[in-house]
Order: C-alpha cells, then sequence, then structure tokens
C-alpha cells in the first residue's frame, strides 16, 4: 500500500515523537521541578526573612522545615535538586547587593553557594536511603556546608547572626561558636519535621482503623452472619457427648 509523501519514515529503532506526547513527557517533569521549587524556595524565603530581619530570628528554627519535610522520602536525585533549587533562591536573593560592587564575585559567589547546596542536599537523601532520616546527622552535614560558605565570605554563617538575636542563643554562641548554635538549631529543625511526620502517620493510622471498625460492624450485622457463627463446628471438632456416654467415659476411668 502506497504511502504519502509526508508520512514519516520509521527505521526499525526510531520512533516517532508527536507534540501531544512531547507535551505529556514534559509535563510531570515540569511539575516536579515546579513542586521542588515550593518546598525548596519556601525554606529559602524564611531563611532569607531571619537573615534579613533580626526582629523575626525565630523563623530560623522552622526555616529548613519545608527542605527536610520533602526530603525524607525524596530520592538522590531529587535531593540534589531539592538542594539546587533551595541554594539558587537564597544566594539569587542575597546577592543581589553584590551586583553593583562586583558582579564578577557576585556571580561566583552565586554558582560556589549553589553548588554546595545541592552537594548538602544530595548528601542528606544519599545518608538517608543509606541508613534512614537522623537528625544528628543532617546537623553534621550542615556544619561542612557553613565551612565551606566560610571560605565564600559568608564568615558568620546562616543562622550566626539569626541566633545572636535571642539571649540563650547569644550565650551559646560565645561559649561554643557559631558552628554550635547552628547545628542546634538545625537539629531542632530536623526534630521538627520527624514530629510533623509522625503525627501525620499517626493520623492516617487513626483514621485506617476508624473504617476497618466500620466495616467490621457492618459485616456482624449482615444477614445470618452471626447465626452462621454461632453454629460453626470448628473442623476437627467432635460432636458433643450425649449423657450416657459421659457416664461410661467417667465410669472407665475409674475402673
Amino acid at each position: 500500500m502506497a504511502q504519502p509523501a509526508d508520512y514519516p519514515q520509521r527505521g526499525p529503532r526510531t520512533a516517532v515523537v508527536t507534540a501531544a506526547s512531547r507535551r505529556s513527557f514534559d509535563e510531570p517533569v515540569l511539575a516536579t521541578w515546579a513542586e521542588s521549587f515550593i518546598f525548596g524556595g519556601g525554606s529559602a524565603l524564611l531563611l532569607l526573612v531571619a537573615n534579613l530581619f533580626p526582629d523575626y530570628w525565630y523563623f530560623s528554627f522552622f526555616a529548613l522545615t519545608p527542605f527536610l519535610y520533602r526530603i525524607i522520602k525524596a530520592t538522590p536525585g531529587e535531593s540534589l535538586r531539592l538542594g539546587l533549587l533551595f541554594g539558587l533562591s537564597f544566594f539569587g536573593a542575597s546577592t543581589t547587593g553584590w551586583m553593583e560592587i562586583s558582579p564578577l564575585v557576585a556571580a561566583l559567589r552565586l554558582l560556589c553557594g549553589t553548588g554546595l547546596f545541592a552537594l548538602f542536599g544530595w548528601t542528606v537523601g544519599w545518608v538517608r536511603q543509606r541508613w534512614g532520616f537522623n537528625p544528628s546527622m543532617v546537623a553534621v552535614l550542615w556544619i561542612g556546608l557553613e565551612l565551606g560558605l566560610a571560605k565564600l565570605g559568608f564568615a558568620s554563617g546562616l543562622f550566626g547572626e539569626t541566633g545572636l538575636a535571642h539571649p540563650f542563643l547569644h550565650g551559646m554562641a560565645g561559649l561554643l561558636g557559631l558552628l554550635a548554635t547552628s547545628a542546634v538549631i538545625v537539629l531542632l529543625n530536623s526534630l521538627l519535621v520527624l514530629a510533623i511526620v509522625k503525627t501525620i502517620q499517626a493520623a492516617r493510622t487513626g483514621i485506617k482503623t476508624a473504617i476497618e471498625d466500620v466495616r467490621t460492624w457492618e459485616l456482624l450485622f449482615a444477614f445470618n452472619f452471626f447465626t452462621q457463627k454461632a453454629y460453626l463446628v470448628p473442623e476437627g471438632r467432635a460432636p458433643p457427648l450425649t449423657p450416657k456416654a459421659v457416664c461410661a467415659t467417667v465410669q472407665a476411668r475409674k475402673d
């Protein structure tokens, strides 16, 4: 049968990709990136508020909650994407003041800071997949992140200046240093995420149990269900003994 001239020619390993199929492939990817941006960008926004406005220092205690909540169930690849979007959002907004002073320095800080955040996200995802989500490990990895950022000029750390606004954290920073203060804040963020996850799991378990209870009561009130269970003789059970058989059994035991 002759084919039209504009009919796409396909070889043994060539597939025809139409515009509709291309959109079907692109939409899930775009939705995944958008979802990751919501969690990573949300944490970046909270962290920016805690850094730029000292009166809102308490934002630092839940700034990482969206990022860590998403990374608990993420693969290392998705964790890398979360860290990339987190760092790009944070440093993209925090380095705008450097653009007028030194665009080259601003670009280097943006690229290196985003890369360190991406590495942090991937490491957290890899550790979680291998050994589970551990708040202490997240705090230790964050210290490594801030040590790398210190080489870029962030000497006070991401949580150092926010922690100094509170007397208790100010004393801890003076006694143990800024890194210890950041580690405590990140540890509290991680524990908050674990509490949220456990609460959601408990709520879902309670709902499932309630549904199962309702189904059990519906089964009990089903037609002829009680009669079947009451008069059902288990397999392997002997029939009930008659009075004559009982007397014979007792007499046999006496003899």
